[in-house]
């Protein structure tokens, strides 16, 4: 008996051994997880890039069963041919766009919200990307630098040309991109969601977001370059 009591003791763990294993697995936590919030961070540009990207095939699907014209830009009113339109509060209607046939069978608001974006801040406009009014035009009749839409065709340089953007949360309010009326109201940035822990900032110059080109390709591009007028103006 003795001798079952004598090995029974060696086995055990000491009070002082089990505080050094759970000390060294906080710390391989404390390790880990930025690696892991890291991880996630970029899963998630990278599923926001895969969204736009296919916001992007649908657009020239559009343009190719329209003579070359592009959607509206969905500045508000929502004209029939407003690349999305929706309702802000959304208690027996559902919302539509003219993408939505080419990205399946309905609508989907997994499409048009970037999985980082928990959409704090939002006023009426319940989605991520907006599309750029250059390209779309808008309908607004007291909007004071009104602009038609265009063909395909009058893009010039469409891997210079940004067509959609994942825009700020802090700055959104409807589906059109209005680069220009930056400086002057605070809207239509460029989110840096991606780029930041807490996307708090809406300096120009604050970090990196996802953008759309006119010829189909994603980039994880400075929010500055957004602003230029050589990247936003395709007649330029």
């Amino acid at each position: 008996m003795s001798h079952l009591l004598r090995r029974h003791r060696q086995a055990a763990f000491t009070l002082v051994e089990l505080l050094v294993v759970i000390g060294i697995i906080a710390l391989l936590i404390a390790i880990l997880m930025p690696s892991l919030s890291r991880a996630r961070q970029q899963s998630q540009r990278i599923q926001c890039m895969s969204n736009m990207r296919q916001l992007g095939m649908a657009t020239m699907q559009y343009t190719t069963e329209n003579k070359g014209w592009f959607p509206r830009a969905a500045g508000g009113g929502s004209a029939f041919d407003d690349w999305i339109y929706w309702e802000s509060a959304r208690a027996t209607t559902r919302d539509e766009g003219r993408l939505v046939k080419y990205l399946g069978t309905r609508f989907v608001e997994a499409h048009y919200i970037c999985p980082s974006d928990n959409l704090n801040g939002h006023l009426t406009y319940p989605y991520s990307y907006t599309m750029n009014e250059f390209m779309g035009g808008v309908v607004a009749a007291n909007n004071g630098d009104l602009h038609g839409r265009i063909k395909v065709t009058q893009v010039k340089r469409s891997a210079e040309k940004i067509m959609f953007i994942d825009e700020s949360s802090q700055t959104i309010d409807d589906g059109c991109w209005a680069p220009q009326h930056y400086s002057s109201d605070g809207h239509n940035l460029i989110s840096n969601r991606h780029d930041k822990a807490a996307e708090k900032s809406t300096d120009p110059n604050a970090g990196n977001g996802n953008a759309l080109f006119a010829d189909g390709h994603v980039e994880f591009t400075d929010r500055f370059k957004s602003l230029l007028q050589p990247n936003y103006d395709p007649v330029k």
